[in-house]
């Protein structure tokens, strides 16, 4: 025989059952959105796998070329692609070397894909030559802090930071994007400021004939600042200067605060990036603290060319170096050695006036450049460069104003001559660089002025004044429109920042808002068993 419940125990079982099955709905709630909450807030951690760095860039008109991996740095974790994008005019290769010698910039290897897109930290891996606008995408398996560089331009090296998986990112890849622009944008000011080199000496020839110079490109020079911050408490920080200052010797001075009086400081140059470590490759001279803590040393340091193929590549790397300060307690401070570099794709002066009989030299003053002065006469097309008829010197040393004449690939430091016997106009261009506008003009004048050379002196500095004057208002305008990208990018950075902040604001808000309501039902639910419980007891008695 069934027995009824009585009425009243229904109902507090009933208000049980509804009390239990809010609270399971509330620890569910509370469960998936703070998962959410935590996901969300990882999500710029863990949820970026792919990034991209830019290779090379210039400015609009393809006269400067910025020679460096934007950014510079980046640090990714195990398992990560990157892409790389040539955004130059200029063609480039993004090399793993691991370790290995460089590859000959002029052998057939240099432009070819070796090992493949993924890239476990040994062996060579190369993109091979990449056009402009074509990209190349890799791998990384193992943590490792990995230099790169193009087979093309002896300075042009980056570092890439693979941490092992899982590990959180430093930075987005907008934060990257803007660190990137700004130093290209450095590059790129650098190089603007050489269509300023455009007064060349010009010496006394045989017979009264005056040899003139010209600039077949040019390079930023070698010459960086270097911020030096504090890693540890005793708070040890200031800036180095290195300067190449002839062929294969460095000049660094390096400026140090709050030292300690009659304390030793070591100096060295690290192969590696600062956040990461690296191998010591130079030692630099000590600093002793003075009494006013502050110190100070000048090292003149003899290096290497950066690529044993081209002997004048005596260069600061793009990246790759650090400095770091260490004492008997360790590293003390520390700063990466980023090198804006941009190579000129113009002739200096692009336009010169000559008498017959005068002499013209050029010379390849880029250290990572190649270029060639090539006159193609009026109906023939300008070859490609590779071709049998672009790669050896024809026409000798004496220009008569008809035929092809060419140096052939001139490496840095290497000249060519021609001596003009011919009154006329005359334009020649760089095989290599023609599709860039690289292309000069040669006026030679009858041979009016034999007895007054100082006339044709005036004329050809009036036309390179002139020139010069035009090159700087349109670069004026140019540096303009940078200064306000500079601005903006800057407040870019500052957005990122206080956006990051915020987000972490509103989800600690979040977190202690569910905190709040969680604490308020358990205390309503308390409530509610207490209130039952005396109207048991009540019925009861």
């Amino acid at each position: 025989m069934k027995t009824r419940t009585p009425k009243g125990r229904r109902y507090i079982e009933t208000k049980y059952l509804l009390i239990i099955l809010l609270m399971a709905g509330l620890f569910i709630y509370y469960s998936i959105s703070t998962q959410q909450t935590l996901s969300h807030a990882n999500s710029s951690v863990y949820s970026n796998r792919e990034w991209i760095v830019y290779v090379g860039g210039g400015t609009p008109d393809m006269s400067v070329m910025s020679m460096g991996f934007f950014p510079e740095i980046i640090t990714i974790d195990a398992g990560d692609n990157i892409t790389f994008i040539n955004n130059s005019s200029e063609v480039h290769t993004v090399t793993f070397l691991s370790g290995n010698p460089p590859i000959n910039p002029f052998s057939p290897e240099a432009d070819m894909r070796i090992g493949g897109n993924i890239y476990n930290g040994s062996g060579i891996v190369s993109s091979g030559m990449l056009l402009p606008g074509e990209n190349y995408t890799l791998t990384f398996t193992t943590p490792g802090i990995y230099i790169y560089r193009c087979n093309y331009h002896a300075g042009m090296m980056g570092v890439v930071i693979v941490n092992p998986k899982g590990t959180p990112y430093p930075m987005t890849q907008a934060q990257y994007n803007i660190i990137g622009q700004l130093e290209e944008s450095q590059s790129i000011a650098q190089g603007e400021s050489l269509f300023q080199q455009v007064n060349l000496p010009a010496t006394s020839g045989p017979n009264g004939a005056t040899i003139w110079h010209i600039d077949a490109g040019v390079m930023t020079p070698a010459t960086t600042l270097v911020n030096l911050n504090s890693v540890s408490s005793d708070n040890i920080s200031g800036f180095a200067q290195l300067s190449i200052i002839s062929p294969g010797l460095m000049k660094v001075e390096v400026n140090l605060i709050g030292l300690k009086q009659g304390v030793t400081y070591n100096v060295q140059i690290f192969t590696g990036a600062a956040e990461a470590g690296g191998k010591m490759t130079y030692t630099l001279n000590p600093i002793i603290g003075n009494s006013n803590g502050t110190g100070s040393s000048i090292t003149m340091l003899k290096i290497d060319p950066l690529d044993p193929y081209i002997p004048t590549s005596y260069d600061i790397p793009a990246a790759s170096w650090y400095i770091n300060i260490s004492n008997d307690k360790g590293t003390l401070a520390l700063g990466d050695i980023i090198a804006p570099s941009a190579s000129l794709m113009r002739f200096l002066p692009t336009t010169l006036t000559i008498h017959v009989g005068d002499t013209v030299v050029w010379t390849v003053d880029a250290p990572d450049e190649v270029h060639t002065i090539t006159f193609v006469p009026q109906g023939m097309e300008i070859p490609e460069f590779g071709s049998p008829l672009s790669l050896i010197p024809i026409g000798g040393n004496i220009f008569n104003g008809s035929g092809y004449y060419s140096s052939g690939p001139l490496i840095p430091g290497q000249s060519y001559n021609l001596t003009f016997v011919t009154p006329g106009i005359y334009t020649y261009v760089c095989l290599i660089h023609d599709n860039m506008g690289m292309a000069g003009t040669i006026i030679v004048l009858p041979k009016t002025f034999t007895n007054n050379q100082s006339i044709s002196v005036i004329l050809n500095r009036m036309t390179n004044m002139s020139n010069q004057i035009f090159q700087l208002n349109s670069k004026i305008n140019y540096m303009d429109n940078k200064i306000t990208q500079f601005n903006s990018a800057i407040n870019g950075l500052e957005n990122s920042n206080n956006l990051t902040m915020l987000v972490q604001q509103g989800i600690n808000n979040k977190i202690s808002t569910l905190n709040t309501a969680i604490l308020i039902l358990v205390v309503l639910v308390i409530i509610l068993i207490l209130t039952n419980l005396a109207l048991i007891f009540r019925k009861r008695l």
